[in-house]
């Protein structure tokens, strides 16, 4: 199956509608998550101060590397058939929430952080960013049914 391009024809792939999926969805969370951190840090600079500020900044920039990474994850497993994709994608929305967990007790042990300000910074943007996610996942022109060549 192909479809005509600027740069003339694509052959459209249950790998390329993958990867063009993962790159609509890391286009789509990127400016909502980092608004969700920039908001996190003014908001815990003025409740907290320096330490809500260092906290808030550590809390949005974990969140961010991990849905980074969840959507890496999904773009290097895209030449793998669906079940593995679809299983990577929530063991990366899992890992996200065990990284919370395993920050939040790790960064106990520093009193000068404000907890509060990590905790919620980061679950902030964790939630904000796969809601990103599933809404640029839901208005994807990429989910399009590809078929094989024993099924046309």
């Amino acid at each position: 199956m192909s479809q005509d391009s600027s740069e003339g024809k694509t052959e459209w792939t249950h790998e390329a509608v993958v990867r063009r999926l993962a790159g609509e969805m890391y286009r789509s969370a990127l400016w909502a998550a980092l608004g969700t951190v920039a908001v996190g840090v003014i908001l815990w600079t003025v409740l907290a101060g320096v330490p809500g500020l260092v906290a808030a900044l550590i809390g949005g920039a974990i969140a961010c590397l991990s849905s980074a990474a969840t959507l890496l994850l999904m773009h290097r497993t895209a030449a793998m058939p669906l079940q593995v994709i679809m299983v990577a994608a929530f063991a990366g929305f899992m890992g996200k929430l065990i990284l919370l967990f395993a920050v939040m007790l790790l960064l106990r042990q520093f009193p000068v952080l404000h907890t509060n300000a990590l905790a919620l910074t980061m679950a902030a943007t964790i939630l904000v960013a796969t809601a990103m996610e599933v809404r640029a996942s839901k208005r994807s022109r990429s989910q399009i049914v590809i078929p094989t060549p024993g099924n046309t």
